[in-house]
């Protein structure tokens, strides 16, 4: 990123994906019309990842698997994550209310009761992946998440630092371990950028979907 300009050099590779995402582009708005899809709102899209991945991360807290620094990491940031639940709820149409019991069993460590709250207010905020998920990509949706793979993600996810509290893990692998929506929601709400993005996401859904595609089939 150029931060003195405030938008991304230009390069080759970033060339190439554009050219994928224009040639993909096309043929998602065709299947769009056709198929009459309409993306989630932000905010619940937000909330419903949210839940997908404290659900994942109390599922791992659950088990015997990790180790203690990586238990440490996720335990901190389920605390995070209930912290801004409340606001989430309400910029939904949620009701906060069900906040506190889930904090109360985090503090206690009740990771079944903690799970099974979780699964609650999942099934009444559930992720909608239908823009996002194809059951058969296309040949180009491929290639661009291929690309962006390469360009954005593997620098960091390819050669996995394991001994961090929360490490940058294999993505590939990943997509092998955990349902399909917890992944996809894992790169809905894992995925930070810079100022120019208001630090959220800066992957488009075209891109996203790419994404979950490319992953889920190697």
């Amino acid at each position: 990123m150029d931060h003195g300009q405030g938008r991304p050099r230009r390069t080759e590779s970033e060339a190439a994906i554009n050219k994928l995402k224009y040639r993909f582009l096309v043929w998602l708005v065709m299947a769009t019309l056709s198929g009459g899809a309409i993306a989630q709102g932000e905010d619940a899209r937000r909330l419903a990842a949210g839940l997908a991945v404290m659900s994942g991360d109390v599922r791992l807290l659950a088990g015997k698997g990790e180790t203690l620094q990586r238990r440490e990491g996720l335990r901190a940031r389920v605390t995070g994550d209930l912290s801004s639940l409340p606001l989430l709820l309400r910029r939904a149409g949620g009701d906060a209310a069900a906040v506190p019991p889930l904090r109360a069993a985090l503090a206690k460590e009740d990771w079944r009761t903690l799970e099974r709250e979780l699964a609650v207010l999942s099934r009444r905020h559930p992720l909608d992946l239908h823009t996002l998920s194809l059951a058969t990509p296309s040949p180009e949706r491929l290639r661009l998440g291929a690309a962006i793979h390469r360009e954005r993600c593997a620098g960091c996810h390819d050669a996995s630092n394991a001994d961090a509290k929360l490490p940058a893990l294999n993505l590939f692998e990943q997509s092998r371990k955990m349902p399909r929506e917890e992944f996809a929601a894992r790169l809905i709400i894992g995925v930070r950028g810079n100022g120019s993005t208001a630090y959220g996401n800066p992957f488009s859904d075209l891109e996203l979907g790419a994404l979950i595609s490319y992953y889920g089939l190697n």
